[in-house]
């Protein structure tokens, strides 16, 4: 039995909102915003603009707010495909993004700080700016698809699958690039990489996952 189709006007306003913040990334430098569209293909974004790079670019914060708004966006809507057909308002979708977007603010924060603290500001600086690009980069694909699970085939279950799987290969390549580009690092302090992944690369995601569910429940 189908469910019924999630249209409403929020909805159309979120996807302008991303369409927005992409445009003005664009604008704002056309070269840069040409040359992170291959990033997927090839790693000359991230030698090339890591050596200017600032902590408040407005170019990734831009493209980051766009992340977020996507991410909170296909969350949603995986949870109502799947678990629950709930009507969502602006208030409950405006608190699910600033969860999120202060979640993934403090896991960098504090892998910044980590960084400063064993005297490595430069190494976790240039993981942070990999990671923070390819999450970026998923922002900007995840616009069109989530155009289409909204508009085009509301509540394809296949669709959304595929969209997460879709999602999970981009976030799967940006961190293997970051493995093999710190390999010899992370071969030295294997148990101290393990520690890590645990506590600032899954276990964020996972309280943001079950805090979302209570939200919601």
């Amino acid at each position: 039995m189908l469910r019924d189709v999630l249209f409403n006007d929020w909805y159309t306003i979120i996807i302008v909102v991303s369409l927005a913040l992409i445009v003005s990334a664009k604008l704002l430098d056309i070269n840069r915003f040409s040359d992170f569209l291959k990033l997927i293909g090839n790693s000359n974004y991230l030698r090339i603009y890591f050596k200017d790079h600032k902590f408040l670019d407005p170019f990734d914060i831009l493209l980051f707010l766009n992340f977020c708004i996507n991410a909170v966006l296909i969350g949603i809507l995986t949870y109502s495909i799947f678990v629950d057909n709930t009507e969502l308002n602006w208030q409950l979708f405006l608190r699910f993004l600033l969860i999120f977007i202060g979640s993934v603010l403090l896991k960098i924060l504090v892998e910044l700080g980590l960084g400063s603290l064993f005297d490595i500001k430069k190494l976790f600086h240039s993981y942070v700016f990999q990671q923070v690009s390819f999450l970026n980069f998923l922002g900007v694909i995840l616009v069109p698809l989530n155009s289409l699970l909204i508009f085009g085939v509301p509540n394809n279950r296949t669709v959304l699958v595929g969209i997460l799987i879709i999602s999970g290969l981009i976030l799967f390549v940006g961190f293997v690039r970051s493995i093999k580009f710190y390999q010899k690092q992370l071969i030295n302090n294997f148990f101290y990489f393990i520690l890590y992944l645990c506590t600032l690369e899954f276990g964020p995601y996972i309280l943001i996952c079950k805090l979302f569910s209570y939200e919601i429940n």
